[in-house]
């Protein structure tokens, strides 16, 4: 086929194939993507223009997510607030937010950390610097109206498996491998409250492969009840739906509807 060809890695160290020319059209067809695909040697996701195709290596690890929700009896509105992104390096970030009390004024607080974190994060700015800022601005706003928000944050690096859970002021993460579930808790307060030489969020390694599952919850699901339940419940989890997981969990908690209560269930898989 007469075309220019350039293969490379991107900023990101992501292998990319770059065609141009006219039997780029006669390479375009799932057969012919796929061996090219087995050519280079990873999975890939094509980009193709009237004349070039782009060929970008995907990333070997995927995540399958469940989310289930209850506001608290008597509210219109939930007081936490989550969300899921994949950055384009490759990054997966998952949050959590729980602010003050319930209603209106929590969902507000809520909405706005996680809004302020996704932006931060989006554009680059390393996790741990920027539930910092975030903390640091949500106290300048707190002495004028008040209010405080928890946050829960997991990052995972879909090439590696390599993943870091942070905490402000969090109910405790929750991470199977195999049989066993590891129950992450910290210290920090949330964000907004702490005092200034208290900011820094509790840091948590962690390493995820092929099966394993995370589960970020709010305290409406456990509050200060034995959490015996959700880890047996977690531990016999296989390979169903994660959001199946994430109502369950929700349904059967022992809080009932005494607060709002989410549960955002993350499941690693490899990618085919």
């Amino acid at each position: 086929l007469e075309m220019e060809t350039a293969v490379y890695r991107d900023e990101y160290g992501r292998l990319r194939a770059e065609l141009k020319g006219e039997g780029c059209q006669t390479l375009d067809t799932p057969e012919e993507l796929a061996a090219l695909s087995d050519l280079l040697g990873v999975p890939t996701r094509a980009e193709a223009g009237e004349e070039s195709l782009t060929l970008i290596q995907l990333e070997p690890l995927m995540a399958v997510a469940g989310v289930a929700a209850r506001k608290k009896d008597g509210e219109t509105v939930s007081g936490d607030a989550g969300t899921y992104f994949k950055r384009g390096d490759g990054t997966l970030y998952v949050l959590l937010c729980d602010g003050m009390g319930s209603g209106p004024q929590a969902n507000r607080e809520s909405s706005l950390a996680l809004r302020l974190l996704e932006q931060f994060l989006q554009a680059g700015v390393e996790t741990e610097h920027a539930l910092v800022t975030l903390n640091s601005a949500l106290a300048l706003r707190g002495e004028e109206a008040g209010g405080f928000t928890t946050v829960d944050l997991l990052q995972v690096d879909l090439f590696t498996g390599d993943g870091v859970v942070f905490k402000l002021g969090a109910a405790p993460t929750y991470v199977r491998k195999g049989g066993t579930v590891r129950r992450i808790s910290g210290a920090s307060l949330p964000a907004g409250l702490a005092a200034e030489e208290r900011s820094a969020p509790d840091r948590f390694p962690i390493h995820l492969s092929p099966g394993d599952c995370v589960l970020l919850v709010s305290d409406g699901v456990t509050g200060t009840e034995d959490d015996s339940w959700l880890r047996e419940r977690l531990v016999k989890f296989d390979q169903g739906s994660p959001k199946e997981l994430a109502r369950d969990l929700i349904t059967h908690s022992p809080q009932g509807a005494t607060d709002d209560s989410t549960a955002l269930v993350i499941r690693l898989e490899k990618r085919e």
